[in-house]
């Protein structure tokens, strides 16, 4: 009985710690979801990501209630079975003591050794019974043992999800409430993933936090410098405030959120006027079109400021500052990307036509040098032939001439070749 009541007082201890875990953990993924919800909207370019999360999340929450609907059935079956074993226990004392009481009283004085193989052929069944019935128990055990050890490594990662979804959503929530630095790191990041998206090659087609100083001696530090075929530039700037959109995200009242509304409109025509104020063209080190881009990282902000002030954009348009989201600015950045290509296609055609006309002139160059070298040989071979006729194959020719010398008497230890060649 005693390892019943520990079996018993375990069972409880780990349901007891189950349920306190599952509210507790309940509880943290409600609030997470809660946080998660209200900054849904503005988890536009995450939200593949975010969505990802949330269905591990959803998959292991129904693995979790999975694993504890099998561990109520294992529990609630191995209550029944140990109910079975105590009642057939008592049932079969009950039996085993009145057959052994009747036994004795009845053949008491003839108990013999076939008394004795009756007795535990009545016996041997019910031992075999409390055999199986205790592996069965024990089977039982096991398993429920292996299910909380893998309730408890569901558990676990459960708790490292949370523990991710909550990071992921302090970074985003810290850009939100307008630390700087985080909020220009964060706008900073996206703008990169987009330039990388596009294809656009940094160092090489875009400089970032390029230090500027313009004729009148301030200082200007552009998020990114985008740089266009011909020499030409395009400002990108990201550091647009979000403080007042966070506000409106999280407001619980109309009043409040109608007033953060109202304020991230203005914040937004504020950062406008800062742009057009900066003058990037003043720099002297920049060939820039008439216009700034603004890039607002979060797309639900864009369109609650256009929703709020209808006539947002084109007064931006009007201070030569372009407001645009992720889709617009990649569509822009793609183009861009493809001037380049277009760009590099036509100076290599160009290179190739120059190659071309150098190589023409090698080979006109070259043709020239062959005919004036023809030509020297041309004039060669007739001094040639004039010299020989003169010293063997015209009249009175050398040859001839020291051949009559050597006829009159003249010694001579060598013979001139064609020596028998008459003059």
């Amino acid at each position: 009985m005693i390892w019943l009541y520990v079996f018993l007082a375990l069972a409880a201890g780990a349901a007891g710690a189950w349920f306190y875990l599952n509210a507790q953990l309940g509880e943290r993924l409600r609030a997470r979801d809660t946080d998660l919800s209200r900054l849904n909207s503005a988890l536009a370019t995450a939200e593949s990501e975010r969505s990802r999360l949330l269905a591990l999340s959803s998959q292991q929450a129904a693995q979790l209630v999975a694993a504890d609907q099998r561990l109520a059935e294992r529990e609630t079956l191995a209550a029944r079975y140990l109910a079975d074993a105590e009642k057939l226990k008592t049932t079969l004392q009950t039996e085993f003591q009145a057959v052994a009481a009747k036994i004795l009283d009845e053949k008491s004085a003839k108990f013999t050794d076939h008394n004795k193989t009756q007795v535990e052929a009545l016996l041997h069944p019910l031992r075999q019974q409390l055999v199986d019935f205790r592996q069965r128990v024990d089977t039982v055990y096991k398993t429920e043992s292996d299910d909380r050890a893998a309730l408890k490594a569901q558990i676990e990662q459960l708790r490292l999800l949370n523990t991710t979804i909550t990071a992921e959503a302090h970074a985003l929530t810290t850009a939100l409430k307008g630390q700087s630095q985080a909020r220009g790191a964060w706008g900073e990041l996206i703008l990169e993933r987009l330039l990388d998206s596009a294809g656009l090659i940094k160092g090489e087609d875009y400089l970032t936090q390029e230090s500027l100083t313009t004729d009148d001696g301030r200082r200007l530090r552009p998020d990114v410098i985008l740089r266009l075929p011909d020499a030409r530039h395009l400002v990108i700037d990201s550091k647009v405030s979000l403080i007042a959109y966070e506000r409106a995200v999280n407001s619980t009242d109309d009043a409040t959120r109608a007033s953060a509304v109202t304020e991230h409109a203005r914040a937004v025509r504020t950062h406008v006027d800062q742009l057009s104020a900066k003058r990037y063209e003043d720099t002297g080190k920049l060939i820039t079109p008439d216009y700034v881009l603004m890039f607002v990282p979060l797309e639900p902000a864009f369109t609650l400021a256009l929703e709020t002030d209808s006539s947002l954009y084109e007064w931006a348009f009007d201070r030569r500052v372009i407001l645009c989201t992720a889709p617009t600015l990649l569509v822009t950045l793609k183009t861009v990307a493809t001037l380049w290509k277009q760009d590099r296609q036509t100076k290599n055609v160009q290179a190739i036509a120059d190659r071309g006309g150098a190589l023409y002139d090698k080979f006109a160059g070259l043709i020239d040098d062959l005919e004036a070298i023809g030509l020297q040989l041309g004039r060669t071979r007739e001094s040639y032939d004039a010299a020989m006729n003169k010293l063997k194959t015209g009249k009175g020719n050398l040859l001839a001439q020291v051949e009559d010398l050597k006829k009159l008497g003249a010694r001579a230890k060598k013979a001139l070749p064609n020596s028998s060649e008459e003059a």
